[in-house]
């Protein structure tokens, strides 16, 4: 199947629009195929998984593998706790200003900021129109993506329903 070569080469997920274009089909066809292949990976216990999230659809490894996988990525750099608290202060909040995010955690946030940019985790999404016009933040589609939800609302309702 043509789109599992795709999905593969891609380096980032691609949006269904988009593979409707690369196919000639229309988002109900690109679905199909979509859940046909991703029925395909799980019957046949394959490593690799098929992820639809906001930022598109994507090849990712099949969590029975996990293990294996996390032998390869050891050194892989992981978030802080900090960072981590951070960005779901971002996630819940957004826009939120610095100073906002900092007046929740009650310390200083610029490292973490920056480092929540230099991953695409986060990013600047315009100025709020108070005095002294400070930075808004938000998520990103990768964050998006390595939280593995669609969209901030279904986030939030994630966490609306854990919480009820």
């Amino acid at each position: 199947m043509h789109l599992e070569a795709v999905l593969f080469s891609s380096a980032k997920p691609i949006s269904i629009d988009m593979l409707g274009e690369v196919f000639g089909l229309s988002t109900e066809e690109v679905q199909d195929y979509i859940d046909t292949l991703q029925r395909e990976l799980e019957d046949q216990n394959r490593g690799i998984r098929l992820r639809v999230s906001g930022a598109g659809v994507e090849l990712v490894s099949a969590m029975e593998s996990a293990d294996y996988v996390g032998h390869i990525r050891k050194r892989e750099d992981k978030l802080s706790n900090a960072a981590m608290e951070t960005l779901a202060v971002i996630a819940y909040k957004q826009p939120i200003t610095k100073a906002e995010i900092e007046e929740i955690r009650g310390v200083n946030s610029d490292k973490i900021i920056k480092q929540l940019l230099t991953r695409s985790l986060i990013a600047e999404l315009g100025h709020k129109d108070t005095v002294g016009r400070p930075i808004l933040y938000g998520t990103t589609d990768e964050f998006l993506r390595s939280a593995g939800v669609e969209s901030i609302e279904a986030l939030h309702q994630e966490v609306s329903e854990t919480e009820g």
